[in-house]
């Protein structure tokens, strides 16, 4: 017998931990010491988030992934030189591996795009 899973209930509550402000908040201040790997896939998973073409059993997954990742406490705190960020490359990573397959051409351009955005904003 499978669970009966209400997962419009699940995203709906998300506000609480996942916002797209604390997302690229994080992301512009932490985003390069994830390593551009890391960048991209959390910057990928974003775009995916907001994707209407993502399942919604994905989105859980996702929303765990980048809740995580904006999360003030951590299992390795993140202003630590060198291992700070690591714990967090290994989760998006591991979410994009799980949902990869839902992720179209437009959600990888798209989020490249931000990439280049966000590190000419720092640059600037």
């Amino acid at each position: 017998m499978e669970p009966n899973y209400n997962f419009d209930k699940m995203i709906d509550g998300q506000e609480k931990h996942y916002t797209d402000n604390k997302f690229l908040n994080k992301f512009s201040n932490f985003g390069g010491g994830l390593g551009k790997k890391a960048m991209q896939a959390a910057a990928t998973l974003y775009v995916a988030l907001r994707s209407p073409d993502m399942p919604k059993t994905n989105k859980i997954i996702v929303l765990a992934a980048l809740g995580y990742f904006i999360l003030p406490l951590d299992l390795v705190v993140d202003f630590l030189p060198v291992v700070g960020l690591t714990d967090d490359t290994f989760v998006i990573l591991t979410a994009l591996g799980k949902v990869y397959l839902s992720i179209t051409d437009e959600m990888k351009l798209e989020a490249k795009e931000l990439v280049e955005t966000r590190i000419t904003q720092k640059q600037e």
